[in-house]
């Protein structure tokens, strides 16, 4: 069997916890294993799912916390709509015109910088995954990463000291993603440091390009207020939204697909 993603991992742990509700941890690394995942990675898991409040332990039982909201793992983010975040990176690749641009954290912008194929000689980024894949594309010529507190879920850095550094830095393009956009049109992120930040990643940028897939155009959105779409210049979607979305967005941005 081959070795299975943290994000394929998650996936049997919660399809399991999910339908027996408590078990003892006994009997969740019996279930790990019988699954194909070694003990000694069941054990990192299992920490790593209470840290993320997938689960309380408690009394040598593993209890999953059903009713209670959490974010979803980058690890996961990674394994959902991998063809339509690749779509949506090459379409977002053609309006490159700068040799100078930002990129935000998140899995759909991971698939726009592996598919950069146009010569960058600067790319800003909060996102430790995105400095890692930039670092590896030979048509980005320097990397510099904007730095702060290092949130796991997402790979994001951000909190007081990126904002700070963001006060003498301004962009001629910045491509973002999002959490999920409403129908009056407000941006969220799960995250209140990460909407700020990008937020102000806007405010100093000539150009803002939003790529999300059309699974975040949702009536009722939920999260933390990153701006209002009238601020953003382009969205790159996988496919044409509904006739609604598209007259709503189309008031004051481009939309391309």
């Amino acid at each position: 069997m081959d070795k299975l993603k943290k994000g394929e991992r998650f996936k049997i742990y919660t399809k399991y916890l999910l339908a027996e509700q408590s078990v003892t941890i006994k009997a969740f690394y019996s279930f790990a294993i019988g699954a194909g995942i070694p003990e000694i990675t069941a054990r990192r898991d299992l920490k790593l799912l209470e840290n993320l409040n997938y689960i309380t332990l408690e009394m040598g039982l593993v209890k999953y916390n059903s009713a209670i909201a959490r974010e979803t793992t980058r690890a996961e983010k990674t394994l959902e709509n991998k063809e339509e975040k690749i779509k949506i990176a090459r379409t977002a690749i053609k309006l490159i015109n700068s040799e100078e641009i930002f990129v935000g954290p998140g899995t759909t912008c991971e698939a726009f910088v592996k598919s950069i194929n146009k010569p960058i000689k600067l790319l800003y980024t909060n996102g430790f995954e995105i400095a890692k894949l930039a670092e590896n594309n030979e048509n980005i010529k320097r990397v510099v990463v904007i730095g702060g507190k290092l949130r796991p879920q997402s790979g994001a850095m951000c909190g007081p000291i990126a904002v700070k550094t963001l006060d003498n830095l301004r962009f001629s393009q910045a491509f973002i993603t999002i959490t999920n956009i409403n129908d009056k049109l407000d941006m969220f992120n799960n995250n209140e440091d990460e909407a700020f930040f990008t937020s102000k990643v806007i405010e100093n940028s000539n150009q803002t390009i939003c790529m999300i897939d059309v699974t975040k155009l949702q009536v009722d959105s939920h999260g933390n207020i990153i701006t209002n779409a009238a601020n953003i210049d382009y969205f790159v979607l996988d496919q044409q939204p509904l006739d609604e979305w598209t007259e709503k967005l189309k008031i004051n941005s481009e939309i391309k697909w």
